[in-house]
C-alpha cells in the first residue's frame, strides 16, 4: 500500500492556489515541529534537478510541473495533552478540506489502511493525500500544476519514477 501511495504521489502533479497552499502549509508547519512527527519537504530546486536528470520524457514533463512536495508522518502512539496527535492533525485537515472546498477524488481501503486523495476544484491548487493505518497517519501534499492526462497516466502506472 505504501509503495503504491509513493508511486502515486511522485507521479501526480498538483494545482497551486495560494489560499489552499497557505492553509495546508500552515497546518503542516504547526505539526512538523512537534515530537514524534517526521517531516520531509522537497524544494522546487530539487524537483527541477530530478526532472532534468530523468530520461523518461513523460516523467520529465511531470516533474517540471511540480513546485513542492511535503510529507508529514505522525506515529499513532504520539499524544499531546491527552489526545492523539494524529487525531488533532486529522481534525485540522478535515476543517481545512471543508473550508477550502476540496473534493475527495480517490479513496482506497486496504485492510486497516485507508488512503484518501483530495484536490481543489480549480485547475490550479493542491493535491493532498491522507493515509491512515494502525501505526501512523501520513499527509502528503503536492503543489504545482496538473492536467487530466497526467492523472490518467499516474493512475494507470504509465509514469514511473526511479
Amino acid at each position: 500500500m505504501k509503495r503504491i501511495l509513493f508511486v502515486i504521489v511522485l507521479s501526480l502533479a498538483p494545482f497551486v492556489l495560494q489560499g489552499q497552499v497557505k492553509s495546508i502549509n500552515d497546518i503542516l508547519d504547526k505539526y512538523e515541529k512537534k515530537k514524534n512527527v517526521e517531516s520531509i519537504m522537497v524544494s522546487p530546486e530539487l524537483l527541477q534537478l530530478a526532472g532534468s536528470s530523468e530520461t523518461n520524457e513523460s516523467t520529465k514533463q511531470l516533474l517540471s510541473k511540480l513546485s513542492e512536495l511535503r510529507i508529514l508522518s505522525v506515529k499513532a502512539s504520539a499524544v499531546e495533552n491527552g489526545t492523539k496527535l494524529s487525531q488533532l492533525l486529522r481534525e485540522d485537515l478535515d476543517k481545512m478540506i471543508v473550508s477550502e472546498k476540496m473534493s475527495r477524488i480517490l479513496r482506497v481501503q486496504d485492510g486497516n489502511e485507508l488512503m484518501e486523495m483530495y484536490k481543489t476544484k480549480a485547475t490550479k491548487g493542491a493535491l493532498l493525500f491522507l493515509t491512515t493505518s494502525a501505526n501512523e497517519f501520513t499527509v502528503i501534499s503536492i503543489f504545482g500544476e496538473i492536467d487530466p492526462s497526467v492523472v490518467n497516466a499516474a493512475i494507470s502506472g504509465e509514469i514511473g519514477i526511479k
